[in-house]
């Protein structure tokens, strides 16, 4: 039986909450991850429509996008919690850590967009991290780097079980009440040792830690944590792109039939070449977008005064809808969930309902 809680493991492996904004309140708002979880209902609002199609498919689990619960409730009377709450549906958002993740929001809007040499930019969760370095008996070695890697150390971006390490020789001397794996207690010892090296992100040590002593066959490993810069977990937009040059007026158009929705168009003035995304509302990063090489920014919503100030510095602005620039980002998370073997429905609320606009281009 499939829970709520292999379901969230799983969405977490797609989009770690590590990386979500600190301001942000993604994860599991409403339910029990041990209750069954059933068909899972992706959306990019969790509305009282999605919680009854829940109802109606026997779901146990929604999955979303926007989060439902902002600030500590006071009372549960009516509304969408109340409605989860009643019908036995729990909810998971993933919300800002989906938009930065690989395969997520923005990743996908610029699939869609036909982009290419796709890269990160822009703002991103600092996190601190930390190298563990750790000593080791050769024949130990890969087994222990085994453990440590199960226990999320040593992810560089897309690699994992990134270590490094290289051999030497460790002294000791047991002391009494000692009961050495190499040699005895009241002897100097020499043991061929490698030295191993593992980055270990925020929110890891712990873990790592446990596994290490679990797997090192010394009484007393030694180890030590170096901290290091922090770095940023993932990047909110995506640059790249187009396979010509066109103009702002072109690109609005292709945009707006790729999409299926209205776009507005702040002309910067200039071919455009390389496009930078965001879904939602991302003018704000448009001085962002500028310094990532980016001719124009296709992102949900658009304040004027970012239209205004992002089109004299030569930024061409599209605003395609909130709904436009995200929805298919639910898509790919949906996709995700049923090639990793999950039921799972995609709810597509129907025009002009809350959260979907019912203008379309043309």
């Amino acid at each position: 039986m499939t829970t709520v809680g292999d379901v969230v493991s799983l969405v977490e492996s797609l989009a770690p909450p590590l990386a979500a904004f600190e301001w942000d309140r993604v994860g599991l708002q409403v339910g029990d991850r041990s209750a069954p979880c059933g068909t899972v209902l992706v959306c990019l609002d969790c509305t009282q429509g999605a919680v009854a199609r829940a109802r109606e498919l026997g779901s146990g689990l929604i999955v979303s996008h926007h989060p439902v619960i902002w600030e500590p409730l006071r009372a549960i009377g009516s509304g969408v919690v109340a409605d989860l709450v009643r019908n036995e549906v729990a909810l998971y958002a993933a919300h800002t850590n989906w938009d930065c993740a690989r395969g997520g929001i923005n990743d996908e809007l610029a699939s869609r967009l036909g982009l290419s040499g796709v890269r990160a930019f822009g703002p991103g969760r600092a996190l601190a991290v930390h190298k563990l370095v750790v000593f080791v008996p050769v024949e130990a070695g890969s087994a222990l780097i085994d453990a440590l890697s199960s226990a999320g150390a040593g992810v560089i971006g897309a690699y994992s079980r990134c270590a490094f390490f290289h051999q030497g020789t460790g002294t000791f001397l047991g002391g009494a009440g000692s009961n050495p794996v190499v040699g005895k207690a009241g002897e100097v010892e020499e043991v061929a040792e490698l030295r191993v090296e593992m980055v270990v992100p925020f929110g890891s040590e712990e873990t790592v830690e446990e596994a290490l002593r679990r797997v090192h066959p010394y009484e007393e490993p030694a180890f030590d944590w170096v901290p290091l810069r922090p770095s940023v977990a993932a990047a909110l937009g995506r640059v790249g792109s187009l396979p010509q040059g066109v103009s702002a007026p072109v690109l609005g158009r292709s945009v707006a039939e790729r999409l299926s929705t209205r776009v507005e168009v702040w002309d910067g003035g200039r071919p455009i070449e390389r496009v930078a995304v965001i879904g939602g509302a991302g003018s704000g990063e448009w001085q962002s977008a500028l310094g990532a090489g980016a001719h124009a920014l296709v992102t949900g919503e658009v304040k004027q005064s970012d239209a205004v100030a992002g089109s004299a510095a030569g930024l061409t602005m599209v605003s395609a809808g909130h709904y436009a620039t995200e929805q298919p980002g639910m898509e790919a998370l949906a996709r995700a969930l049923v090639g990793a073997g999950v039921a799972c429905e995609l709810f597509v609320p129907e025009p002009g309902s809350w959260g979907r606009p019912s203008s379309h281009w043309p």
